[in-house]
């Protein structure tokens, strides 16, 4: 009976907080990501999942479903001229045009929230059971010497709003920023150990509605990175085994963006191959 009782508490206070969330997130009862809906042809119920207004729509439609205008597997757009920080010319790659999904596929990583772009042209997730994200289908166009940067900005949540993978020659391996609880930053894996374990964690805080540039580069020799002007990961790659966390950030290769439990957005997302000489 003790073990029974405990269990029966458990489910009331998990379905508590399914619905908490739901009605905080969505406005309307519910649990987790799903509500019953009535269905005006045939007077019946049903559940299913939640759909959220989308901005200028008169209706509410579920973004899930939304088809891309761009062929999710086309290859990326051509290499554009742009103008960089210090007003030189350089060649940069853009991923994301602000319109549309274009070569990024949203990952399923089961539970996940909405993926879409905003009325800002900005590419935003919504709040999800677990991993929201999306990852490239294009190809990629190298696995070192190239650097990838963007801004990201943590809407609501107290996880990592940015968990960016990206190729290591013949690997891959994740900038975690605001992970484990909201502060943690760093590479995972080096040697097995994730971003909180080995010598690239980093403490920081993130307030929300700010955006942050994030920028990863890597060479053959080292994995960089940095928040802001700040560089936060000086990494000598020699003697260092460089992997992706087991579980389902693996389903992010080769170039993923992704949120735990947290609603973000993200912008200007740009890919540069180096130089010789940098």
């Amino acid at each position: 009976m003790k073990y029974a009782g405990g269990l029966l508490i458990f489910l009331v206070v998990f379905i508590a907080v399914g619905i908490a969330m739901h009605v905080g997130f969505y406005g309307k009862p519910g649990i987790f990501v799903w509500s019953i809906d009535d269905d005006p042809a045939s007077g019946t119920s049903a559940l299913g999942r939640t759909t959220i207004a989308v901005p200028g729509s008169a209706e509410e439609i579920s973004l899930e479903t939304v088809p891309s205008p761009v062929d999710p597997v086309a290859a990326p757009p051509e290499p554009v001229i742009a103008e960089n920080e210090k007003g030189e010319d350089a060649k940069e790659l853009p991923l994301f045009d602000g319109k549309t999904l274009g070569a990024w596929e949203k990952t399923q990583f089961g539970g996940e929230g909405d993926v879409f772009v905003n009325e800002e042209g900005n590419l935003e997730f919504g709040f999800g059971a677990v991993i929201t994200g999306v990852h490239w289908k294009g190809a990629v166009p190298a696995t070192s010497g190239y650097e990838i940067s963007l801004e990201a900005m943590k809407l609501d949540g107290n996880d990592f709003f940015l968990a960016l993978t990206f190729p290591v020659k013949e690997s891959h391996a994740t900038f975690v920023v605001g992970g484990w609880g909201g502060g943690v930053v760093g590479i995972s894996s080096v040697d097995d150990l994730n971003a909180s374990e080995n010598e690239t964690m980093a403490i920081e805080g993130f307030e929300k509605d700010v955006w942050h540039r994030i920028r990863v580069r890597v060479t053959d020799d080292k994995l960089e990175a940095w928040i802001g002007d700040e560089q936060k990961v000086d990494l000598d790659l020699a003697g260092k085994k460089i992997s992706l966390l087991p579980g389902d950030i693996e389903l992010s290769v080769p170039i993923g963006i992704a949120a735990y439990q947290t609603r973000a957005q993200y912008r200007r997302i740009l890919w540069r191959n180096l130089e010789v000489a940098e």
